[in-house]
Order: structure tokens, then C-alpha cells, then sequence
């Protein structure tokens, strides 16, 4: 399902109509064409999360360094807020009469993280180990990765979009996609194509809401790349953690999947439940689906926080990044204007809206 979101994504296709950009006097806004299809954005409150740590001997032992044990504490952290936003949806469910299938999804949801996101087979663990190699150059690198067609096809694809192929030569080798696209953001595509083949569809009226979710990330991520430099952040840093901000939603259809195995049936779970559910469990499920698949502390702030609802919640800039992307997208995708004086204030970003503006104008144009 990735590699065919990723063709549609990055091939380049006619433009319907022109955009234009419109910032008034007083307010910044841009004006986009409407999409076919529309998705809708629910925000919910989040937990502030800040660990102080000291350099003594941590949870790990005396031999743990700091980063480590700052690791293991900040995915405990991350579990205790799912536990704890799980809790007032287990009575919920157990109110529902006839829907079994959603407390057991809770039961499942409520179980250590290592237990519910799945591992990256020892392959996929291995490609991405080799992205992290600062030893191999990009040449290197490409030989190595280029033994999976997959990934190569992926990484074609990224490299000749509309976004980073617009009036340059098609990039027919893997060395070549590697230096267009960047071995952070090249990372990260290898990651998403490992996590596609890793996390089961969840079948029946689910299907739709799951692929909704994948176009959604895969939009997304090409727009934190453009709007970048509004906030002075690096382009495929953004790239690769936006492209995966939503995957705490996948993790749960892949529950769904697994129960659906389980019980050899359908899954009965009302759709506006599940919807809301997705909404409340997704930013922490998401960070600790970091942590599983090492993509960093870092990452999983940004993924964890990236609505932004609460004030006290830790700065991060990526996922200030996020949050203006995914604004983006939704408004764009429903219609609606894209005021980006709205935007800014709602989710307290400190980047420029001016260039952010600029950015999105002309990404739209492009696609």
C-alpha cells in the first residue's frame, strides 16, 4: 500500500487550477485549490511531559549512561501518559452493549509497548542500521541497499517527485536518489516502506480509515520539508519525522488486524469510537513506536506533542513543524482557508508564517 501512496504521491500529474497565495495587511493566508477527498482534524487535550535527569546511577545500573537512562525514562513517561489516557476510555467501552471487540482493544492497548508495536524484522533493522554508518559513503550505502528492489523503487520515487524532481534530470540510480533525497530523509523512507510491509490492514469499513491515515503522513511529510526553514529547522529532519507523525493510528489498526486473527470474525467497534480513540491514544502510542524502531528522543517528542493542545507541553520545534503541516493538510483537504495567523496562534509556533506562506504557495503550485 505504501509503494502505490507513494507513486501517486510523487509522480507528477496536471494541475486543475492555478493556486495563489494571499497574505493581507494584517493576517497571512493562503488561498489552495480543494481536493477531491476531505479528512477532518480533532484535537484533544495532552500531558505535559518534562524529566529532569541527573548524571548519578539510573533505573538501568551503575554502568548506564545518561543518555540511556534519559531513554528509558522518557519511554516510561511515554507509557504512563497512554496508560493514562487509556483509563476513562476502558469504562467507555465497557459501558457499550454488544461491543466486546472494543474492551478487548483496550486490554491490548494497555499492555507494555513492546508487547504492542511490533519489532522490524532483523532486514529492515539492518538497512536502517546502515543508514546510520557514518563510515559508508553514499556510494557504499547504495550498493548495500540496492539488494532490495523495494527500497529502491521507494527511493526513486521520493528522489523524482514533484517536490525534489521539478525541472531535474530523472535520477535512474540509487547513489543518485541518495544525494537528492539525503540520507536523513533517505532514512526515513526506508523506515516507512519497512513499517507498511511490518503492520497488518485491519479489514472490513477499517481498511478505508487506515489508508486515509497513510496519505495523510505521506502529504505531510513533503510539506514539513518546504516549510522548514520558516521555523530555521533542517528540511529532511522535518521530512522524516512528519512522514511517520500519524503512526500511532497504524499501530491500532494493526491491534485490530490481530484481533481480527484471534477471533476469526470481523471486528465489531462502533467507527465514531474508534475515531475518537485514535484521536486521544495516537501522539503517545506514536512516540513510543519511536523509541521500538530507534528513530530517537527526539523524534518521540515531536510525534508525542505534535497538536500542541497543552501550553506547558516541552518546546520542540519539529513539532511545531508537524503541527503547522498537518494544519495544512487538513484545511487544504476540506476546503477551507488556510490562515496561517490561526494556525500560528492556536498552536503557539514561533516560526515566520510569512515564509511558511511563501513555502506552501508554492509547493501546491507544484504538486
Amino acid at each position: 500500500m505504501f509503494k502505490r501512496l507513494l507513486r501517486r504521491l510523487f509522480s507528477r500529474r496536471p494541475i486543475a487550477s492555478t493556486d495563489s497565495m494571499v497574505m493581507p495587511p494584517k493576517r497571512v493566508s493562503v488561498s489552495m485549490p480543494v481536493p477531491p477527498r476531505a479528512s477532518s482534524a480533532i484535537r484533544r487535550n495532552s500531558i505535559p511531559l518534562s524529566i529532569e535527569l541527573s548524571d548519578s546511577v539510573g533505573p538501568c545500573g551503575p554502568e548506564a549512561t545518561p543518555a540511556v537512562v534519559a531513554q528509558d525514562l522518557d519511554r516510561a513517561a511515554w507509557q504512563g501518559r497512554l496508560s493514562d489516557d487509556l483509563a476513562a476510555w476502558r469504562a467507555a467501552a465497557e459501558s457499550m452493549p454488544g461491543t466486546p471487540d472494543a474492551s478487548a482493544l483496550i486490554e491490548m492497548l494497555d499492555t507494555p509497548s513492546e508487547f504492542v508495536i511490533r519489532q522490524l524484522p532483523s532486514a529492515a533493522r539492518e538497512a536502517l542500521s546502515l543508514c546510520d554508518d557514518s563510515g559508508l559513503s553514499r556510494t557504499q550505502l547504495a550498493a548495500r541497499l540496492g539488494q532490495d528492489p523495494a527500497l529502491v523503487q521507494a527511493m526513486l520515487r521520493a528522489a523524482n517527485s514533484a517536490l525534489l524532481g521539478a525541472g531535474r534530470q530523472p535520477v535512474l540510480r540509487l547513489d543518485g536518489a541518495l544525494e537528492r533525497i539525503g540520507l536523513v530523509a533517505g532514512r526515513s523512507v526506508v523506515l516507512a516502506n519497512c513499517v507498511d510491509g511490518l503492520l497488518s490492514r485491519p479489514g472490513g469499513p477499517f481498511d478505508a480509515m487506515a489508508t486515509d491515515v497513510w496519505e495523510h503522513m505521506i502529504r505531510t511529510g513533503p510539506l514539513a520539508k518546504v516549510i522548514s526553514p520558516a521555523f530555521s529547522m533542517d528540511g529532511e529532519e522535518a521530512f522524516s519525522v512528519a512522514l511517520l507523525h500519524d503512526v500511532g493510528k497504524l499501530v491500532v489498526f494493526d491491534l485490530i488486524s490481530g484481533l481480527r486473527v484471534k477471533r476469526r470474525r470481523a471486528v465489531s467497534i462502533p467507527t465514531p469510537w474508534l475515531a475518537s480513540l485514535l484521536q486521544a491514544v495516537h501522539e503517545p502510542l506514536g512516540a513510543l513506536a519511536a523509541f521500538r524502531w530507534s528513530m530517537g528522543a527526539r523524534a518521540a517528542m515531536a510525534i508525542g506533542n505534535h497538536h500542541r493542545d497543552d501550553p506547558d507541553s516541552a518546546n520542540s520545534p519539529l513539532s511545531e513543524i508537524i503541527y503547522a503541516a498537518e494544519r495544512a493538510d487538513h484545511l487544504t483537504r476540506r476546503g477551507e482557508p488556510l490562515d496561517l495567523d490561526d494556525v500560528w496562534a492556536a498552536g503557539r509556533l514561533s516560526g515566520s508564517p510569512f515564509r511558511a506562506a511563501s513555502a506552501i504557495g508554492a509547493h501546491y503550485r507544484a504538486a
